[in-house]
């Protein structure tokens, strides 16, 4: 699963990169790579079953504008339930628009979540979350476990670590918006609680 993911991120930040090249025919020629290399790779190819799907999201995402730094300043929160931010960096890069938020409580609770905006030059990127939406996956051992769950009609991937009490959950928001988020001392529905409080789907709107 990690191996597969890797693959397809590699490849897709590659032609995402090449301004020259059409992101969509791509983005094709990615996927193929990886469906060639990795022909027993049940979960990858289950993925790409979807790949009409992705094209279209991607096509469309083409045509967005991305959110800018003005807006992102002006959507974050400066808290989310009893954490408070502590942290940002805002990023652009070759016209994709990526950020990190941090935040804390008193007690040690805190969440890093990173967002990548699929608009322009980003749907490259996201089309490796739309691809996550279409994998099932499920694994489990005394230190934890990483499967796909459904968190108020949202697939994501997650992982869960016991001994240290922390969570990760990558989804796509509102199909534009690629989500990587680490809780720590939190389960994932903790975590999934602070990121729906967000509101990262009305980002734009600012």
């Amino acid at each position: 699963m990690k191996k597969g993911i890797t693959i397809i991120l590699i490849l897709l930040l590659v032609t995402a990169c090449k301004k020259e090249n059409n992101p969509l025919n791509k983005i094709k020629e990615a996927a193929s790579s990886v469906k060639e290399a990795k022909q027993g790779f049940d979960n990858v190819n289950e993925a790409l079953k979807g790949f009409e799907d992705i094209e279209e999201n991607t096509k469309n995402l083409t045509a967005l504008t991305p959110i800018t730094k003005e807006q992102i300043k002006a959507w974050m929160p400066d808290q989310v339930g009893d954490l408070k931010r502590t942290a940002f960096n805002i990023g652009s890069t070759l016209g994709i628009s990526t950020f990190k938020l941090t935040y804390k409580n008193e007690d040690g609770k805190m969440m890093n979540i990173t967002i990548s905006d699929g608009a322009g030059n980003g749907a490259a990127i996201v089309s490796m979350f739309m691809m996550m939406q279409n994998m099932e996956m499920e694994k489990e051992d005394e230190r934890g476990y990483e499967r796909t769950q459904t968190f108020d009609g949202q697939k994501t991937l997650v992982k869960y670590q016991i001994n240290s009490n922390k969570s990760t959950l990558q989804c796509l928001k509102d199909d534009r918006f690629g989500i990587e988020a680490n809780g720590f001392k939190m389960t994932p529905d903790e975590l999934w609680g602070y990121i729906k409080e967000l509101e990262i789907e009305n980002i734009a709107e600012h």
